[in-house]
């Protein structure tokens, strides 16, 4: 059984360590489908210079998520942030992309139900968690099972930018919807725990780190590793299945459906080598970067799923941990004309107050 004084002991413990781990951006080589692989570079949140934390600050907001995600920190500590940032905004915030969004997560949750997902709350509760503490796990759950799948769609929208470009099919107007800003208000906060801890967790955030090819533990487990009996019974259940035909299977799935979503968004997107050179960045680096997440994610969106269905079940995991409802929106506040173009009036409509005025008197 776990104690809340450990929880807060750990808790603590990684506001003093997880600064100076992700400060220290060394190379270090780690086991990855037996390869060595070298560890993402990343550029801290708090020692980031103003540009960057300005888009930092705004890619949270329309990312819908309280913590930088790491594709953008990595971008950042290549100097291509702010070229792939102004590449993915304009796709980011439309309702085509956050619908595709949502289609690879119900995808990925048919696909756990598929491999078989038994639930794990009975054996939760032998291992000393509560109800409360069973609440909070699921809340962390829901975060990355609901941005894993939007992450996702960046990557492979970054990956077609950067060759050649991507979007731009004409979709219409409810594709072209904005997507409301800001994080969700009953998201929970995201807490990392450091990586580098001993003990069972420590023996977990091995296996993680060495089974992803990114030489380090991703956010969605160093979140759930404050539960560490959790994350290990969860883990050690996901893996059972890696062998099995169907999870290759729906991998690559994932990927290729991740891929025709960003063909068909109804916005163009491309990143040119000279805009990256501009801005200092090498544009091979920031490809081999963005590949090494193509590669990733899918896993990562698979893995979530997985993890939600056995909290949960089926149907809950194929549904959006955070729904947008889209009826409730302004169209005012979210319309894709701009305010200062001209409106296109029809025949009879009135040109200004005092003509609206008088047909309602006309009226009446």
């Amino acid at each position: 059984m776990f104690s809340g004084h450990t929880f807060f002991v750990s808790w603590v413990v990684s506001l003093h360590a997880e600064t100076k781990v992700e400060q220290l951006g060394v190379r270090m080589g780690v086991k990855a489908s037996g390869k060595t692989s070298e560890r993402i570079l990343l550029v801290d949140e708090t020692q980031a210079d103003r540009q960057t934390i300005e888009i930092f600050e705004l890619a949270t907001r329309k990312v819908r998520i309280g913590r930088v995600p790491l594709l953008l920190r990595a971008l950042a500590a290549e100097k291509a942030l702010q070229a792939c940032w102004q590449a993915l905004r304009p796709a980011i915030r439309v309702r085509a992309f956050e619908e595709a969004a949502d289609d690879l997560r119900a995808r990925a949750a048919r696909s756990a139900v598929d491999l078989g997902c038994p639930l794990i709350e009975t054996q939760l509760g032998w291992a000393g968690y509560d109800v409360d503490q069973i609440d909070e796990i699921r809340g962390q759950v829901d975060i990355f099972h609901y941005v894993d799948a939007k992450m996702l769609m960046m990557v492979s929208t970054l990956a077609q930018a950067l060759g050649g470009g991507a979007g731009g099919t004409k979709a219409g107007a409810r594709a072209e919807q904005r997507v409301p800003r800001g994080v969700p208000q009953d998201m929970d906060h995201i807490e990392l725990v450091p990586e580098d801890v001993n003990g069972t967790l420590g023996k977990t955030f091995r296996s993680i780190r060495a089974h992803f090819g990114l030489g380090l533990v991703p956010d969605d487990f160093r979140a759930l590793g404050r539960w560490p009996k959790y994350l290990e019974l969860a883990w050690a259940d996901v893996r059972k299945r890696d062998e099995d035909p169907r999870a290759r299977s729906a991998l690559t799935e994932l990927g290729a459906q991740a891929d025709e979503a960003v063909r068909q968004l109804p916005v163009r997107v491309q990143i040119t080598d000279e805009t990256l050179r501009a801005a200092g960045a090498d544009p091979e680096r920031v490809r081999a970067v963005v590949e090494r997440f193509r590669k990733t994610m899918p896993c990562l969106v698979l893995d979530l799923a997985l993890f939600k269905v056995q909290l949960d079940g089926a149907e809950m995991a194929i549904e959006s941990p955070f729904p947008i409802r889209w009826k409730y929106i302004s169209a005012d506040e979210y319309t894709t004309v701009g305010i200062d173009d001209p409106v296109k009036l029809r025949t009879g409509d009135p040109t200004s107050l005092d003509e609206a005025a008088e047909d309602l008197g006309g009226t009446h």
